[in-house]
């Protein structure tokens, strides 16, 4: 349901992060905060359905020029009924005063929201799509078989084929020349000057499991940066202010490498190193504070 001109992509399982003790915490801290909180409750209330508990998945898609263009789409799934998901948006949008359009494309009702209008619709049982004004109708054409999906974008397919998308959240994307050149300005990232693309997944039900690939231009800037990876690694092991507040054995779950012209990021966290880095992470914060 996402055109070809998509190039980026990222999913969350949400049915599938719900089961991990990462969740758990998200919640809590959601539920500490009142007005998000009372918002939310709003919703549930009105809409007589829950995203925390019915949302499946979410699905965001967007193209290279999406700075200029501001198209994107994004896709929710879950044990719930898109009409009413959709519907019931728009009338918590009205009454909280906020602009509520409606349109008709091929049969499907439209309501845009907002001032800045994002556009949604319900697609039969398959979810509700939320959208740029282009890329909505885009979206209801592509499911009845009208025009070209992202499933013709050749070097984004052959991204999300070596991703692990069975994963609680994955990625693929060609990154904007633009954005490389920015990253490539600060001296120490100067190999990612050349960044094609990224992808990658983490798996958060059991401990914290994250590999992500960035594709270089060359296998020698591949090499390069791997070697200023290490060389900042190193570095922070050896920092005094990390190694009192305990944080040096965290480093030690990271490790990179070069494969070819790509550069490797791998993190393996067992639970309860995870557990152990929130609360420290969550102590340090409050100092802060």
């Amino acid at each position: 349901m996402i055109p070809k001109e998509t190039d980026v992509v990222f999913m969350v399982n949400v049915k599938q992060a719900r089961k991990s003790p990462l969740w758990d915490k998200f919640v809590e801290k959601f539920n500490q905060d009142a007005k998000a909180k009372a918002d939310y409750d709003e919703v549930v209330k009105k809409c007589q359905l829950d995203p925390l508990k019915q949302l499946d998945s979410l699905f965001v898609a967007v193209p290279s020029n999406v700075t200029d263009s501001k198209d994107f789409a994004v896709i929710l799934r879950g044990s719930f009924a898109p009409e009413k998901f959709v519907t019931c948006m728009q009338t918590v949008a009205k009454d909280k005063g906020e602009p509520v359009s409606e349109s008709d494309h091929n049969g499907h009702k439209i309501y845009g929201v907002g001032k800045q209008s994002s556009f949604m619709t319900a697609i039969g049982k398959k979810g509700v799509v939320l959208a740029s004004s282009d890329w909505v109708k885009r979206a209801i054409d592509l499911d009845a078989g009208k025009g070209e999906n992202a499933t013709k974008n050749g070097p984004l397919v052959d991204m999300i084929k070596r991703t692990k998308t069975s994963d609680s959240l994955w990625w693929a994307g060609m990154v904007p020349a633009q954005v490389s050149e920015r990253l490539g300005s600060n001296p120490q990232l100067q190999p990612v000057r050349s960044l094609r693309s990224v992808s990658g997944s983490i798996e958060i039900v059991k401990g914290l499991d994250l590999h992500a690939v960035l594709d270089l231009g060359s296998d020698g800037e591949a090499a390069q940066l791997k070697d200023k990876a290490t060389e900042q690694l190193t570095g922070l092991r050896n920092l005094p202010a990390l190694k009192m507040i305990g944080m040096v054995g965290f480093l030690d779950t990271v490790k990179v490498s070069s494969q070819k012209s790509s550069f490797v990021i791998d993190v393996n966290m067992n639970q309860q190193q995870v557990d152990d880095l929130m609360n420290r992470l969550s102590g340090l914060a409050q100092q802060m504070r």
